[in-house]
């Protein structure tokens, strides 16, 4: 309840966990055991069901299907064990052989550009930077950053391909048509499907 009346025009369905510094931008949707910590949510855009983010900047109009992981944790590779017994009394674990956190090194936030889509379990690397109108694919394990408009799938996520010719792409970079007024976005829809007559149109409000 106090989740909905902090943002009132987002849909928060029950079982979503959100902390105190995550952010939901307008008409955003986070569904059943949704979990969100140190991250905001961009207008339009929704989160699926079993899918946790950990400080990341996520952009509106994006899709982010269920079972997802962004911002995967990071362990230490030097030390003998990369098992927190050893190095971090601070995580939620029965016993610990050290009295102290010592690997102390912060996740890295993640940022996922404006209308990215990301397939059902893929998992995003902290850090990583994901361009504006990415697609990346369902099991996808994004290690690296994504260029906006590519299409990534595998493991490690690989891109195989550009949505757009290059000057298409470009044109809708350069536009930012997602930080445009909700009327005027009603009044563009109808040409949504066609991008280039999309970014005509577009340059005629202008």
């Amino acid at each position: 309840m106090l989740l909905r009346r902090k943002f009132p025009t987002s849909v928060i369905y029950a079982g979503a966990v959100l902390d105190q510094a995550s952010i939901l931008d307008r008409h955003s949707v986070v569904f059943r055991d949704v979990t969100l910590v140190t991250s905001t949510l961009g207008a339009y855009s929704y989160v699926q069901s079993a899918t946790a983010i950990f400080n990341a900047e996520i952009g509106p109009f994006c899709s982010i299907a269920g079972d997802v992981t962004i911002g995967l944790a990071m362990h230490p590779t030097h030390m003998v064990s990369t098992s927190p017994v050893f190095y971090d009394n601070e995580q939620p674990l029965p016993s610990f052989f050290t009295k102290s956190k010592q690997f102390t090194k912060n996740l890295p936030r993640t940022t996922i550009g404006a209308d990215v889509w990301i397939g059902q379990g893929a998992m995003i690397k902290a850090g990583v930077l994901i361009g504006v109108g990415a697609v990346i694919g369902a099991g996808a394990v994004v290690t690296k950053d994504i260029p906006p408009y590519a299409v990534a799938i595998g493991c490690p996520g690989r891109v195989i391909r550009q949505r757009f010719p290059q000057d298409i792409s470009e044109r809708l970079l350069a536009s930012c048509w997602w930080d445009l007024d909700d009327i005027v976005l009603e009044r563009l829809a109808p040409f949504f499907a066609d991008p280039a007559q999309f970014l005509d149109r577009l340059d005629a409000v202008k």
